[in-house]
């Protein structure tokens, strides 16, 4: 039954997660209030702050579950829409001769694929579902500063744009306003470097784990061919593994490929005390990028000028304080990009949040209730943060790995032959199931030791064997 009493809700930021914890406000007739930090992006001249914009959006089984539970199909049409099915990932290589190849490989025997999306274009179409909502303000340019979790009152500045009745062009110039807003409930989707998580700290005993992954990317731009072409199969995921390295490309509505290099520290720093060698780096590690997909001076261009970002797992429990804080997505457990489930799992956080927890209240949220959904979300979220870990590793050694191929055939083998026995690969299991990430983990754990019984049985019975047929030919 939702509230009658229309309690405030503030949410702190307008990214995906917040846009969509906020649709989910909305429908259940809380006053919703959405700061958020940047311009509204929607408008021609937004100045986009978050320098990670560039990694396209995985939409799969579990953030589409959750935009179907809006209850607004325009909203999940329109999502759609924005798009890309992506059915499988073309491994590129060479042969032993050094001619380029390509291995195809689907993500499921059963067909299924998930979506990508470039973010901003995914973002918008959030942004105008909370729009047309009576209940929802939008407020862009508003830095959100602290907050007393026990007042429920939180604090912001307002860039002002407009002085003396003039708007100013200028944006380093503008002038900075403090506002002060009551609240219900804050909910923090403020992203991996959370000013939410670090004021709930404050009240909360909140154990943090802060890891910087070994490793930098940079962003680079394939562009289409003349005419709109695609130069690269547009159903499929591009990846040339390494073992220290990795170049991916996922497709762009309008036939470009958003493409992200990932490499050790010492790689990018090598790259950079020697520009000459980008080329003959790329040419080396990934054959046919260049000069078939990104000509040389453009490849060079952009490693020297795109930015230079780290990679960090964040892990933290609790989510809460009593019943006026909770934090959602990145802001509650940042992962890095491999398994492209970041932002699935912070809108299964947001769908887990409102229907299984806040829905039980029947006007503000309760303690009782956010320290349920703590408890119920951290092992899940933490699960998915060590799949994504891992699952890096798989991407540039596993995929090319004798073992992890006839692993995975196996397991869709008997997925397809015999489904009753309930067997399946773990990334089907995690991409197109809505499984609980703790119990994907541990089914996962549990056909692998089976598998390696299975193994060392054979293993055994050959030796056997051929113990035995020693021992007869000797005798």
């Amino acid at each position: 039954m939702y509230p009658q009493t229309k309690p405030r809700i503030l949410i702190i930021g307008a990214g995906p997660v917040g846009a969509l914890a906020a649709i989910y406000a909305a429908k259940r007739n809380y006053l919703v209030e959405v700061y958020e930090l940047r311009d509204d992006l929607r408008l021609f001249n937004a100045v986009p702050l978050n320098i990670t914009k560039s990694i396209n959006l995985t939409l799969s089984e579990r953030g589409i579950q959750a935009l179907k539970k809006t209850g607004n199909p325009d909203l999940l049409r329109n999502v759609l829409a924005e798009t890309i099915p992506i059915y499988g990932r073309t491994i590129h290589g060479v042969d032993r001769a050094g001619r380029p190849t390509e291995i195809s490989m689907g993500y499921d025997v059963h067909g299924r694929y998930f979506r990508v999306a470039e973010r901003e274009r995914f973002n918008r179409q959030l942004l105008a579902a909370l729009e047309v909502e009576p209940n929802v303000t939008l407020f862009f340019n508003h830095k959100f500063i602290s907050a007393d979790l026990d007042q429920k009152r939180a604090k912001f500045e307002k860039k002002c744009l407009v002085q003396n009745g003039k708007n100013i062009d200028d944006a380093k110039a503008a002038q900075w306003e403090n506002v002060e807003v009551d609240f219900d409930l804050l909910i923090g989707a403020d992203g991996a470097h959370s000013v939410t998580r670090q004021q709930l700290s404050r009240y909360a005993k909140i154990n943090l784990q802060q890891t910087w992954v070994d490793t930098l990317w940079c962003e680079f731009l394939i562009p289409s061919f003349k005419g709109g072409g695609f130069p690269l199969l547009s159903d499929h995921l591009h990846l040339w593994p390494q073992k220290r390295s990795m170049f991916i490309a996922s497709p762009n509505k309008n036939g470009t490929f958003t493409s992200q290099l990932f490499a050790d520290h010492s790689i990018f720093a090598e790259l950079k005390a020697n520009p000459a060698g980008i080329v003959e780096f790329f040419q080396h590690k990934f054959p046919g990028v260049t000069p078939n997909l990104i000509k040389p001076e453009a490849l060079q261009e952009q490693f020297l000028h795109n930015q230079h970002s780290s990679l960090i797992d964040i892990k933290c429990s609790p989510y809460h304080y009593r019943g006026s804080c909770v934090i959602v997505g990145d802001a509650a457990h940042a992962m890095v990009p491999f398994y492209g489930q970041g932002m699935n799992t912070g809108f299964e956080d947001v769908r887990i949040l409102f229907e299984d927890f806040l829905d039980r209240s029947e006007s503000i949220p309760t303690n009782a209730g956010l320290q349920a959904y703590s408890a119920f979300r951290q092992p899940d979220a933490h699960a998915m943060n060590e799949l994504a870990l891992q699952h890096y590793e798989t991407l540039r050694v596993g995929v090319v790995s004798c073992s992890t191929r006839v692993r995975s055939w196996i397991e869709e083998w008997l997925s397809l032959q015999a489904p009753w026995l309930g067997w399946a690969t773990l990334y089907s299991r995690v991409a197109f199931e809505n499984g609980r990430y703790s119990d994907v983990t541990r089914q996962a754990r549990r056909q692998g030791y089976v598998l390696q019984a299975c193994a060392a049985s054979l293993v055994l019975i050959l030796f056997s064997t051929s113990l035995l047929l020693m021992l007869k030919v000797l005798a």
